[in-house]
C-alpha cells in the first residue's frame, strides 16, 4: 500500500496543542505522509505569532496561508472564511491528498472541512460530539463537521454517545481521550526553579492563570463578564496574588477583552502574554496544582479540560462553557458581579483540591488509533456514509 497523504490544519494556538501529538506520530509512520496547513492567529504578530512554536517542533511539509483580514465582526469572520476556503482549494489543486485530519469547532476548521468535503476527500475529526451551549459558534460548527466527516475520534464518553445519536455508524467512532496528553511526561515540564525565574514568580503569592474569550453571539455579555472580572481582579491584594493572563481567541469581540485587560497593566502583580505556549502553560498548571498555590480563571475550555490532569482548581466565568462536562475541581460563576467573583476567587484558592474521575483520561495509544484508521479506510463503504436514525 502506498503512503497516505494526510493534511492537518491549525488556525489557533489551543487547537495546535491537540494536533501536535497526532501529527508528530503520523510524521514518523511509514504508512503516512503528513502536511500541515497553518493559518489564523498563528501567523499574526499582534496575537503572538505562535507559528514559531510549530517550527520548534520540527513539523514538516508546512503550508502557510496568511489572511490579512480582521475578524472583529461576524461579517468579517465570514469574509475570512471564504478567503481561507479558496486558498485551501488552491492547495488541493496542486497536491494529491487522501485524508484531512481536523480538530474541534473553529470557524476556520469549518471552512477547511467544507473544502475537503467538496473535493471528495475523507475527513477524520477529533473532538466532535462536545456540547457547550454558551453563546459561541462552536456547537453548530462542531456538529456540522461531524456530519461531513468519515471517522470520529472523541475526547470523552459523553461525546462518543452524542455522535452516535447524531446518526453516525458505531464503527466510525472511537473514544480516545484528550489528545494533548498523549505521550505526555511531567519530566519535560519546566522545573519550579525555572518557572520562578522565567515568570518572576513570588512563591509566597497565589497564582491566577487567567484566560477569557469572547462570545460572538452575545457581545453585550462578553462586555459584562470581562468588566466585572477585571474589577474583581483589581480588588485582590497584590501582596497575596499574582495574575498571569493570556490573550483571547481572535473571534468577534476579542478587542473588547484586550481593552479591559489593558486596565490591569499598571498593576505590579499582573503579567499578560499573547501566548504562553503548551509547555509553559502546562508547567504553570503543574506548579499551581502540585503546590496548591493558585487557580485557573476564565471561560476557556482549557480551564475545564486540562486542570484535572494537574490536580489544579478552576473557576469558570459565565455561560461560554455552559454544558461542557465539568469535574469537582471546577466552580461555575453564573451571577456576573465583581464582588461575587472576588469572593469566589478568595474562597476557592484556599480550598483543597476536590478529586473525581477524569472524563478526559487517555483511553488508547496513538499506534492503536492509527491501526484503527487504516482498518476503517480499508472498508468498502468507507466513503459512503449511512445514517443510523
Amino acid at each position: 500500500m502506498r503512503k497516505l497523504n494526510v493534511v492537518f490544519f491549525s488556525g489557533n494556538r489551543a487547537e495546535y496543542g491537540m494536533i501536535r501529538p497526532f501529527i508528530k506520530s503520523f510524521q514518523k509512520d511509514k504508512n503516512f505522509k503528513t502536511f500541515l496547513i497553518v493559518s489564523g492567529s498563528h501567523l499574526k504578530k499582534d496575537l503572538g505569532h505562535t507559528f514559531s512554536e510549530i517550527r520548534k517542533d520540527g513539523i514538516k511539509n508546512i503550508k502557510k496561508i496568511y489572511i490579512n483580514n480582521k475578524t472583529d465582526t461576524l461579517s468579517q469572520t465570514c469574509e475570512y472564511f471564504n478567503i481561507l476556503q479558496k486558498q485551501v482549494n488552491n492547495f488541493l489543486k496542486k497536491n494529491r491528498i487522501d485524508l484531512f485530519f481536523l480538530f474541534s469547532d473553529r470557524f476556520e476548521t469549518m471552512s477547511v472541512a467544507l473544502t475537503a468535503y467538496l473535493n471528495k476527500i475523507p475527513i477524520i475529526h477529533y473532538e466532535g460530539g462536545d456540547k457547550t451551549e454558551g453563546g459561541t459558534l462552536d456547537d453548530n460548527i462542531r456538529h456540522s463537521i461531524t456530519k461531513l466527516s468519515n471517522i470520529h475520534l472523541t475526547s470523552n464518553k459523553d461525546s462518543y454517545k452524542r455522535i452516535l445519536k447524531l446518526g453516525e455508524e458505531e464503527w466510525r467512532v472511537l473514544n480516545v481521550g484528550y489528545s494533548t496528553f498523549f505521550n505526555f511526561k511531567k519530566s519535560k515540564l519546566l522545573s519550579k526553579k525555572e518557572l520562578v525565574k522565567k515568570f518572576n514568580i513570588d512563591s509566597k503569592k497565589k497564582i491566577i492563570l487567567f484566560t477569557m474569550h469572547p462570545l460572538p453571539l452575545k457581545i453585550s455579555e462578553t462586555q459584562k463578564e470581562i468588566k466585572e472580572t477585571v474589577k474583581a481582579l483589581k480588588k485582590l491584594d497584590s501582596n497575596k496574588f499574582q495574575i498571569i493572563a493570556t490573550y483571547p481567541n481572535f473571534d468577534p469581540g476579542y478587542k473588547i477583552i484586550l481593552n479591559e485587560l489593558s486596565k490591569l497593566k499598571k498593576m505590579s502583580n499582573f503579567k499578560i502574554f499573547k501566548s504562553l505556549g503548551t509547555r509553559n502553560y502546562h508547567s504553570l498548571l503543574n506548579y499551581v496544582g502540585s503546590n496548591n498555590s493558585g487557580i485557573c480563571l476564565g471561560n476557556s475550555s482549557s480551564g475545564i479540560k486540562e486542570p484535572i490532569f494537574f490536580r489544579c482548581k478552576s473557576i469558570n466565568i459565565g455561560s461560554r462553557q455552559n454544558s461542557r462536562i465539568k469535574t469537582r475541581n471546577i466552580t461555575d460563576v453564573k451571577k456576573i458581579n465583581y464582588k461575587i467573583i472576588n469572593q469566589i476567587i478568595i474562597k476557592k484558592i484556599n480550598e483543597k483540591f476536590k478529586s473525581d474521575s477524569n472524563p478526559y483520561a487517555i483511553k488508547i495509544s496513538l499506534s492503536n488509533i492509527k491501526k484503527y484508521i487504516i482498518k476503517s479506510i480499508g472498508k468498502k463503504n468507507f466513503n459512503l456514509k449511512k445514517c443510523t436514525y
